[in-house]
């Protein structure tokens, strides 16, 4: 087996790239199949009819409550950074950064990229502020706890994806919950159990710092948990997030002459929204058209058409405002989207982090 170590930097770097590149082809290719695959369940004649008479009022709208949501969860993660104090313009921004990030790429890099960009703009460790992104993304979660709890009222037709779907969200918020508590009750041995854990996935390198960086980020962690005004006021967040995500579904079904009851919209487009745990093609081709037709065609009864029709005109339309609002805010804190990659590789050891 070839030793990285004696492969030179340079070297290195390129086939990183190669390989990076190789996954964006792959994930293509695999979205542009789904976009086939969509277009030819819901029938091309009928979209291209309700897309020539598109609302554009409602269209405008539905844009600006879209990111209306994202910058209401920007709130709620900045809850999370204190006390460390981050402006509300920069929150709002180094998320939108973030999900442009999620968005552009076929692993999650934007959620990392927060971290990177707190370090470099307000000059906060990313130990620190890495467990506020994950306990945001945890408050994502939340909504499948009550969708489950819904479902003996709902008498909905759950299909298998969505019950693994559900599922797996719930496996994910049961294991973090139980490691967290093991960590509140046997320290010591959990914090071993996890440096050992994180060690033998990362590079060799960087290993004598993993413990460090668990202790940091564990012992953070238990702080937020341990704050139940502090989960309350996020979880208020969470909800007043979901509802504008609602709204934006709601709207942009009306832009294409769909109307929808908003129970059924605001159900489905948050179990939609759940999709977004799995691993999606870059810029989400095919994959968001996939999952809109499974839930509100195949749960709801929404006419294929109308469903076609929303996500073919909201998925571009959505897509160019997290490019623009992306771009916009990288370009406000003095950085490009290439500067932005370079973050990662100008990195600060976590025992410096951990010392300041």
């Amino acid at each position: 087996m070839l030793d990285v170590r004696l492969v030179p930097p340079p070297l290195v770097r390129a086939l990183r790239g190669h390989t990076v590149g190789l996954r964006m082809a792959a994930g293509l290719g695999v979205g542009a199949l789904l976009v086939v695959a969509f277009l030819k369940i819901v029938g091309i004649g009928g979209v291209l009819q309700r897309l020539q008479h598109l609302d554009i009022t409602l269209a405008l709208l539905s844009g600006a409550v879209f990111l209306g949501a994202w910058a209401v969860r920007a709130l709620r993660w900045r809850w999370f950074l204190a006390p460390y104090v981050v402006s509300i313009p920069r929150a709002i921004g180094i998320y939108l950064v973030a999900i442009f990030i999620n968005w552009l790429l076929p692993m999650r890099g934007g959620e990392f990229a927060k971290s990177l960009l707190l370090r470099h703009s307000n000059d906060i460790p990313v130990s620190a502020s890495l467990p506020t992104v994950t306990m945001d993304k945890a408050m994502d979660l939340l909504p499948a706890v009550a969708l489950i709890a819904l479902l003996p009222i709902a008498h909905l037709p759950m299909t298998q994806p969505v019950w693994i779907l559900l599922l797996t969200i719930v496996g994910v918020l049961t294991c973090v919950a139980i490691v967290l508590v093991f960590a509140a009750w046997r320290r010591d041995r959990t914090l071993a159990w996890l440096t050992r854990s994180v060690a033998r996935i990362l590079p060799a390198s960087v290993r004598p710092n993993v413990g460090a960086f668990v202790v940091r980020f564990t012992d953070t962690m238990l702080t937020l948990v341990r704050r139940p005004r502090l989960l309350i006021i996020t979880a208020a967040y969470t909800a007043v997030a979901v509802a504008l995500d609602a709204l934006f579904c709601y709207l942009a079904f009306r832009a294409v002459g769909a109307a929808i009851a908003f129970p059924v919209v605001l159900y489905g487009y948050t179990l939609y929204n759940l999709a977004y745990i799995l691993p999606t093609p870059p810029g989400q081709v095919g994959s968001n058209e996939v999952m809109g037709l499974l839930v509100f065609s195949g749960m709801f009864g929404v006419s294929r058409s109308a469903v076609g029709a929303m996500f073919l005109f909201s998925h571009p339309w959505t897509a160019a405002l997290m490019v623009a609002c992306g771009l916009l805010c990288l370009s406000a804190m003095g950085l490009t989207l290439l500067g932005t990659f370079s973050l990662a590789r100008s990195r600060v050891t976590v025992a410096e982090e951990t010392a300041t």
